[in-house]
């Protein structure tokens, strides 16, 4: 019998090691990935019998794995395995078609005994019509203007040959295999795919023949019946010469003898498929001409996507209703403009990248009404440059005067008409690029030129990353997993185990006791001010925050979210934010009578001060910070823990809250001294309380310029201030 396949999905390598060990040595067949996105890419490929799936995973998380795994792979079995999972999330997982939830750590005994158990029920079910997969229900959606293909499709439905399917990558070729095989008199039968460039020449081998001794009878036959399955070839043309050779043989002859042993073709069927020129390979010696001429009579090629954009605006309506149906969520309206963008970009991925696009938009824009073409990636909405007048050029010369303003104007939008940013993108001096501007007469806008400097280019991260701990209050195991997000999103939460989104806004403040939680809705999430710091100092401006119910706290401080931060890098995206400029004084809270209070004034930079007046140990301290970009701010402010005194440890206890606060990532203070740790910064209490109030600032969603001086205040005061301030400029919109 084959070995069962299974695909780790897990991002801590020691773990991953100890279960490649141990199920290699159970006699599976192992592969592993550490990034969700990658996870899918390999089961689209070849497809395994079994994945092992963690929760907190970059790229996209495992729930979405496993959601969208089981819309377009049911028949694969999926074991969800974390240490910072929640009883909500393991509900969700197993709704969502996971046959188990594993905690970590975990016995390997446990995991291998849930594995077997499970192949186990896998190999014993009959999979009927009454299951099919996504694949079939497709074929309307991607080829439905292709009369040649769905003629081929109802020709060789007709019969039991062994078809070759040709085109480029992502056309869909497997798609047309499976709908041949649901459409045959064999559609009983198992349909099992193979990619000829990921699997060993051996275990192929095993699956296509089987050898029979010379003098052997064909009793066996009627045995092997219900054994009987079809089989998919992809990438034929990495298959070793050794099997095209066998390959070849069998299908022409259906046998073949070789020493005293008859080699039998043990699939009813084959399918093959490949996006390389054959004909070509063949006429190398790459690719063997026996195997192409068992293909002759009945190959078909699928034309790329970009010979049907007149269809995509259908294909994609049709897509994201599929997805409303069969995922339960929220999915929106796809605008006008973001359809014309499709239309006009080439697709070199064809339909898997126009499904990987849609499915990004699905899993980004829960929170909005409708896709804009700025919503999707940038390749594909941002302007390209274009030479409108090429006619009108008499020379090469001039063709290339016409190319060059195009290009000036190109990179001066995309700097916010910015000389000196213009000059360094591409690599040209200050006084050349005004020759030119000059030259070209391009008039640099007024309006764009004299925004002093409060103007800056959105930016997201380049990629998806991920980070565990436990949260400071709840105790519980949490983590996060950030993404990046198209211009204008803003920052969003989203619930890891219900996929629900929460804009980070003022207006979403539920609480403030002890930390800052948002909540819409039933969703809610809390201690959000560390992370919100950190986004804020290094002008963050759109990000999806994937969490439990509470930030993970790590050591106390936001060091640990600045390495993650950098880890995924900075991506300046086409959209810009402006800075709130404050033009008067604001205060919240009661000066006079010496109560917490903070206030914010005009300033040409961005600063805050902080004063504390507390009991011993800690008694008077007070700091300013002034931002000078996310260096200093990684320096000053970010490794500057959160702290407590022993009474309040002991009311939050009572209240349900502090199961998080560990003595190595909290400073507890009582009887006058620090209790547990060594201080970082002699006032590394005003410098958290800094921390804190970065954190809070950012709900307004735009960086402020102005000065903010408090004194002993906290997250109410905060809140207090910035709805003052919030008031203050819808009142002037009005």
């Amino acid at each position: 019998m084959p070995q069962s396949r299974i695909l780790i999905v897990d991002d801590e390598k020691n773990i991953v090691r100890s279960l490649t060990e141990i199920l290699t040595d159970e006699g599976y067949e192992v592969t592993n990935t550490e990034d969700g996105i990658k996870a899918l890419e390999i089961i689209q490929k070849d497809p395994p019998d079994l994945v092992l799936l963690d929760i907190w995973l970059p790229g996209m998380d495992g729930i979405e794995v496993l959601k969208t795994v089981k819309v377009y792979h049911p028949e694969i079995e999926v074991l969800i395995m974390s240490g910072h999972g929640t009883i909500d999330t393991a509900v969700k997982a197993t709704k969502l078609g996971a046959q188990d939830f594993i905690e970590k750590p975990f016995s390997l005994d446990r995991i291998t005994q849930s594995i077997a158990g499970v192949l186990k029920n896998k190999n014993s079910r009959v999979r009927t019509e009454d299951n099919p997969t996504y694949s079939t229900k497709e074929l309307p959606l991607c080829f439905e203007s292709m009369v040649d293909v769905k003629k081929a499709v109802k020709e060789f439905s007709c019969n039991l040959k062994p078809v070759l399917i040709h085109g480029e990558n992502g056309t869909g070729k497997g798609l047309i295999a499976q709908t041949i095989h649901e459409q045959s008199s064999k559609s009983d039968r198992p349909f099992l795919k193979i990619n000829c460039a990921f699997r060993q020449a051996r275990a192929i081998h095993s699956q296509l023949f089987k050898h029979l001794r010379k003098d052997s009878t064909n009793t066996h036959l009627s045995s092997l019946i219900g054994e009987e399955k079809v089989i998919y070839l992809s990438n034929i043309e990495a298959l070793s010469k050794d099997l095209q050779e066998k390959l070849a043989e069998v299908l022409l002859s259906k046998d073949s003898q070789q020493d005293g042993f008859y080699l039998e073709l043990l699939p009813i069927r084959v399918f093959a498929s490949s996006s390389k020129d054959l004909d070509a390979l063949a006429l190398k010696g790459q690719f063997h001409p026996a195997l192409l001429d068992t293909f002759k009579d009945s190959t078909l090629s699928i034309p790329p996507l970009r010979n049907y954009a007149v269809s995509i605006p259908s294909m994609a309506k049709d897509y994201l209703n599929t997805m409303r149906q069969t995922q339960n969520t929220s999915v929106p309206e796809i605008g006008e403009d973001a359809l014309a963008a499709l239309c006009r970009y080439t697709w070199p991925g064809n339909m898997k990248e126009l499904r990987a696009v849609l499915n990004k938009l699905v899993l980004t824009g829960a929170n909005q009404k409708k896709i804009k073409a700025q919503d999707l990636p940038s390749e594909i909405w941002q302007p390209k440059i274009e030479i409108k007048n090429i006619d009108q050029a008499g020379s090469l010369q001039e063709a290339e005067l016409i190319w060059e303003k195009d290009f000036i104007i190109h990179h001066l939008k995309r700097n916010n008409w910015n000389i000196e940013k213009t000059c360094k993108a591409i690599s040209t001096e200050k006084k050349q690029l005004k020759e030119k501007i000059a030259r070209h007469s391009i008039e640099i806008l007024d309006s764009e030129k004299n925004n002093n400097g409060y103007r800056h280019a959105q930016r997201t991260l380049k990629r998806s990353v991920v980070l565990c701990g436990s949260g400071l209050h709840s105790g519980i195991k949490t983590g996060l997993i950030l993404q990046p997000m198209p211009p204008g999103s803003g920052i969003i939460f989203g619930d890891i185990s219900t996929g629900k989104t929460i804009p980070a806004r003022l207006e979403n403040v539920k609480s403030t006791d002890y930390a800052t939680r948002l909540q819409k809705g039933s969703s809610s999430v809390g201690t959000i001010e560390h992370i919100m710091a950190v986004l804020h100092m290094y002008r963050i401006t759109n990000l999806l925050i994937k969490i439990g119910d509470e930030a993970p706290v790590m050591d106390g401080s936001a060091k640990d979210f600045c390495d993650l931060i950098e880890d995924g890098e900075f991506e300046e995206q086409n959209g810009f934010y402006e800075e709130i400029v404050i033009d008067k004084n604001y205060t919240f809270g009661n000066k006079e009578e010496g109560g917490p209070y903070i206030s914010i004034e005009p300033s040409d930079s961005f600063s805050v001060s902080y004063h504390m007046d507390y009991p011993e140990p800690i008694g008077i301290q007070k700091y300013t910070y002034e931002f000078k970009g996310n260096k200093s701010f990684k320096k000053e402010i970010a490794p500057a823990r959160t702290f407590g005194f022993m009474e309040e440890m002991a009311q939050l206890t009572k209240m349900g809250y502090a199961s998080g606060g560990k003595l190595d990532n909290f400073i507890l203070l009582g009887d006058k001294k620090v209790l547990n740790t060594k201080l970082r910064f002699k006032d590394e209490f005003p410098r958290h309380k800094i921390l804190d109030i970065l954190g809070d600032f950012y709900l307004l969603g735009h960086p402020i310029r102005g000065s903010i001086k408090a004194f002993k205040s906290g997250h109410t005061q905060n809140i207090g201030l910035l709805q003052n301030i919030q008031n203050s400029l819808v009142q002037k919109i009005k």
